[in-house]
């Protein structure tokens, strides 16, 4: 399995600094494989920050993120809200694929 580093606050695209505005704080809940999880504390409440790094886990996490998106169109279904998918260049440190 492989090891899970949390997002520094460096590592967070600009567009997603610019709608949660003030981050009080970010924190590294317990996690599987998949992606990295952070949680951004704002004024304005808390979000969850996935970062998948391979490709295939990637493709998982934009589906997910459609889901979210599309589910509450859903009558009388509450889910998280999604708020943003952004692809960024990714480097591969693992040497795996």
């Amino acid at each position: 399995m492989r090891q899970l580093h949390p997002i520094i606050i460096e590592e967070i695209p600009y567009s997603i600094k610019k709608y949660v505005k003030q981050m009080e704080k970010v924190t590294f809940p317990k996690q599987r494989c998949t992606s990295d999880v952070d949680i951004l504390h704002t004024a304005k409440g808390r979000y969850v920050l996935k970062r998948a790094k391979r490709e295939k886990y990637r493709k998982w996490l934009y589906k997910e993120y459609y889901v979210l998106k599309n589910i509450r169109a859903l009558a009388d279904f509450q889910s998280p809200s999604a708020y943003k998918f952004v692809l960024t260049a990714v480097i591969d440190w693992s040497g795996g694929t």
